[in-house]
């Protein structure tokens, strides 16, 4: 259950309350405002389990943490939803494809080097 909370947390730059749906929302991977619709939904049928889990989460999980390297380089923190300009947005995305063709054509010259075959020969002698 741990591995399944993991990366779950509390949004409150995005969040109306205390941050808890669209923490969740980040995490499941949809809108914040269907995270919300649903919650609203299940406190009208089901009041009392709905806010006494909304408090625990509130109350459990930590707060996110800052943008780290791997979060500020995902496509929508360079594309539309960053408040970019069509042009620019796609200046961006166009660098990161150019060094990730980059990036796949070194893997690609190390594959097929004669040293990496080299390597794996040597790796299988070293399993018998």
């Amino acid at each position: 259950m741990a591995s399944t909370l993991v990366n779950l947390y509390r949004d409150k730059a995005n969040g109306k309350l205390g941050g808890v749906c669209a923490g969740l929302a980040r995490k499941v991977g949809v809108e914040p405002w269907l995270v919300r619709v649903l919650a609203v939904t299940c406190l009208i049928f089901t009041s009392f389990l709905t806010l006494i889990f909304y408090i625990a989460a509130w109350l459990l999980l930590d707060d996110k943490p800052t943008v780290d390297e791997a979060e500020s380089s995902h496509i929508k923190t360079a594309g539309w939803q960053s408040g970019l300009s069509p042009n620019e947005g796609l200046t961006r995305l166009e660098e990161r494809l150019k060094n990730i063709n980059t990036r796949v054509a070194t893997m690609e010259r190390l594959l097929t080097s004669q040293e990496f075959r080299l390597r794996r020969e040597f790796n299988e002698l070293d399993k018998h």
